[in-house]
Parts: C-alpha cells; sequence; structure tokens
C-alpha cells in the first residue's frame, strides 16, 4: 500500500474579527467565539493520509477514538462497518464515529485510492449505524476541490501548511454540516492527546517495521517516558505491547487465510524471530500458532 502521511503536531488558534470595508455593499461581523447560534464547533485535525491500495495491503477491522473522513479519489471497492457491507466508489465520503469497528476492501481491478483525514472534536448523530455515506451530487464537485486542494497542500510542505489544512478541514466540515440530513454532537469527554493519536496510527500503519519507544517518541517529539506513560493512559496498554497486538492480529489472518510458514509469517508481521512469535502469540491468545491455524483452516500444505 503506497501511503503518504503528515501529522500536525500544533494547533493554531485563530479568532475572526470584524470584515468591513467601507465602499462595500455588503458587510458582515464574524462571531469571535466561532459560534453557530448558541452552538460553539470547533474541529481539530490530526492527521492527513493519502493511500492507494497494493498487493500487499491486509485490511483488518479496527477502530479509532476520534472521526475519520475517507474521501475516495479513484477506483471501487467496499467498506465494511460494524455488520453493515456496502460499495464505495469515486468522490464517496464516508464518515466514521469515534469506536466504530471497520475496515476497506479494495476493488482487486480497481484499486481504490483516498484520502483519509483524523478529525477530533465532533461525532454524527446516525440512525443505524456508526458512519455515513455521502454521494450527493449537490456536493460533489466542492468536496472533490477542497479534498485534493488540501492533499495538494500536504504535499507541498510550504510555511503555514498546518494553518492551511486545518482551514480546508474547516470548510468541508461546513459543507457536510450544511446537509440538513445530518446532525452533530460535540465531543466533550477525554480528549485523546495529539501526540498519542500519532503514535497510535504510526503503528496501525507500519507494524511489521522496526518500531521501539525511541522511534515513537522521537516521531511525536516528546521525551520517552512522558510519552509513554500518556500512551498507557490514553489507551490502557504500553506503546509495544499495542504494537505486539496488531502484529498479532495480523498474523490471525495469515495463519487462517494462506499457507506461509511461520518463519515467513513472524518475518511479514515485524518480529524478530519466529520463536518469539511463537512466544507472542502463545502469551497473548493462550494458543500456539500451530494451534490456532488448525482451529480455523484445518489441515493445509504449508510452505517453506
Amino acid at each position: 500500500m503506497s501511503n503518504s502521511r503528515y501529522n500536525f503536531k500544533t494547533e493554531n488558534e485563530c479568532e475572526a474579527s470584524m470584515i468591513h470595508q467601507e465602499d462595500s455593499t455588503l458587510t458582515y461581523t464574524f462571531n469571535p467565539d466561532g459560534k453557530q447560534g448558541n452552538q460553539a464547533i470547533h474541529v481539530t485535525l490530526l492527521y492527513v493520509a493519502l493511500a492507494k491500495y497494493g498487493n500487499d495491503w491486509i485490511s483488518l477491522p479496527h477502530s479509532h477514538n476520534f472521526t475519520e473522513f475517507f474521501y475516495i479519489t479513484n477506483g471501487t471497492g467496499k467498506f465494511s462497518v460494524e455488520s453493515e457491507t456496502f460499495d464505495v466508489k469515486s468522490n464517496d465520503l464516508i464518515i466514521l464515529n469515534p469506536t466504530i469497528v471497520h475496515t476497506e476492501i479494495s476493488n482487486p481491478s480497481k484499486p481504490m485510492e483516498y484520502i483519509v483525514l483524523g478529525v477530533e472534536g465532533i461525532q454524527f448523530q446516525t440512525e443505524n449505524r456508526g458512519c455515513i455515506l455521502l454521494n450527493s451530487s449537490a456536493h460533489k464537485s466542492d468536496l472533490h476541490l477542497y479534498f485534493n486542494t488540501l492533499a495538494h497542500e500536504m504535499k507541498r510542505d510550504q510555511p503555514y501548511r498546518d494553518f492551511v489544512c486545518q482551514n480546508l478541514l474547516n470548510i468541508i466540515f461546513t459543507i457536510i454540516l450544511r446537509n440538513d440530513a445530518f446532525k452533530v454532537s460535540i465531543l466533550t469527554g477525554p480528549r485523546l492527546t495529539r501526540e498519542c493519536s500519532i503514535a497510535k496510527k504510526y503503528i496501525e500503519d507500519h507494524y511489521s517495521e522496526n518500531i521501539t519507544i525511541e522511534t515513537l517518541s522521537s516521531l511525536v517529539h516528546l521525551n520517552k517516558y512522558y510519552f509513554a506513560h500518556n500512551f498507557a493512559k490514553q489507551f490502557g496498554t504500553s506503546p509495544i505491547n499495542y504494537l505486539i497486538k496488531r502484529r498479532i492480529d495480523e498474523s490471525k489472518h495469515l495463519l487462517a487465510n494462506t499457507n506461509y510458514s511461520l518463519s515467513s509469517i513472524s518475518q511479514i508481521v515485524g518480529f524478530s524471530s519466529p520463536s518469539y512469535f511463537s512466544q507472542a502469540f502463545k502469551r497473548t491468545t493462550n494458543i500456539s500458532p500451530q494451534e490456532y491455524r488448525k482451529m480455523y483452516q484445518g489441515s493445509i500444505s504449508v510452505s517453506h
């Protein structure tokens, strides 16, 4: 899977001010606290990722503690959300609420490409599922323009990129809000720290690589002890244990659906040796990789 990603490290707080032109026939005074009616809505852009499916990508169900916007730029596929699966295509926008289990499935003949935004501070009210599929022709041109402008801005690596991308998110969010079919709730509970959400997403995307506490703390520019403490506080497990769980989840898929040897699987998912993989697997699942394979795949011919 081809994946380009930019994480936002700081949050610019901007106040709208009164706009006035002496010779203008239209003057509008902006509310400095960002309120629309009696409600102030603030969304924070956590990350932007550009992704294209390849033959090496394995998609597994997962969830996040924040909202995600998936905008399909090319190709076709399916989204599996909780117990429901539906088709998606170019110019579709899928909005996933926090904690909703989901996975993307690309069409091999028309690989999916998409832009995904991690968004903190809001969730959408839905009747029967924790996601929204927006493919209205009335919004298609606007969404296409602003998502692609955001992707272009991300790639340019120019000064004030964070500020520009955050404001493009605000525009996209406003387009969605103007659709009367959607209602939004403001999340007022404990918020994820930006650094922890960035590190968690990095683990999910790069689990097969050599990741250490130093790797992650350097990524988010924090002292490694302070980072590890806050990650465990946020997610209830240490960064390394979360990494091991991610690798074990991937290995389960390979054990059940391929005839790869344990040595090959341990290497694919990022373990340093087959013996360490077997130990970690049994410690996590209470059964060995071989026993798991027999339970879910039966008798197979293992490749070496």
